[in-house]
């Protein structure tokens, strides 16, 4: 099992290199079914091991010895214990890459959006269109530190069993209970004490005449921000200042 499942792993990677447009339930097989069968597969063998070396102890002093001996002085034995060694170190190194690929498909826009398609289809395709579509939804969602990535994991297989079982609610409600305090998220990009100078904002207009006259609208939008320590409080951000009394 864990051989095959080894080499379903590396060709289901060459496959992902290959495909220019992967799929998201490709990345699920590779990352995440795959492996599993691996590490499945090496604990089998392991417990294999450790019941045979059982069986021959209870066999008593005619039996083999419970565990190999391994005579590096012989040519077909150290050449055996070569291969088993750059095996495990085969299997090492492919966990490793794995494991780490498997993380970072996990916190995709990908597995958040399109693994689940058919219920997050509506928050998906707004969050395409929407100011944050260049930011990744767990850095908003769940945020830095491993605490919270197991928080959210344990979470999300909770939500994994109810759309298992189409029990998740209809429509998906806001998520606005045990949320991460927004110091830790939203305030990496949006902290108070930031100041903005003034921005210039271009909107298209068309006059209210027969010809609906094209022109351009410049507005200079005076943002502002910062704290009374850095300076530059003025702005329609004055009242988000903690030492400003509103």
């Amino acid at each position: 099992m864990a051989i095959g499942s080894a080499l379903l792993i590396v060709f289901s990677l060459v496959l992902t290199f290959a495909m220019k447009q992967g799929s998201p339930y490709f990345g699920i097989v590779t990352y995440l079914v795959f492996p599993a069968f691996l590490a499945l597969g090496g604990l089998i063998f392991l417990l294999g091991m450790h019941r045979e070396s059982l069986r021959r102890r209870r066999l008593g002093a005619g039996a083999p010895p419970p565990y190999p001996s391994v005579d590096l002085n012989d040519p077909a034995q150290r050449k055996r214990f070569a291969y088993a060694l750059l095996a495990g170190f085969f299997f090492v190194v492919l966990l490793a890459f794995v494991s780490y690929h498997a993380f970072i498909f996990t916190e995709s826009v990908t597995f958040c959006g399109r693994v689940c398609h058919t219920v997050m289809e509506p928050e998906h395709s707004a969050y395409l269109a929407s100011p944050h579509a260049r930011v990744s939804c767990v850095a908003c969602h769940v945020g830095h530190g491993a605490s919270w990535y197991v928080k959210a994991k344990i979470s999300g297989a909770r939500q994994v069993l109810a759309v298992i079982t189409k029990s998740y609610p209809r429509p998906i409600p806001t998520p606005i209970q045990n949320l991460r305090p927004a110091r830790e998220t939203c305030e990496e990009c949006h902290w108070p004490a930031k100041f903005f100078g003034t921005q210039l904002m271009q909107i298209p207009h068309f006059r209210y005449n027969e010809a609906n006259t094209p022109e351009q609208i410049s507005l200079g939008v005076k943002t502002g921000g910062g704290s009374a320590s850095l300076g530059g409080t003025a702005g329609i951000h004055w009242h988000m200042i903690i030492q400003n009394k509103v």
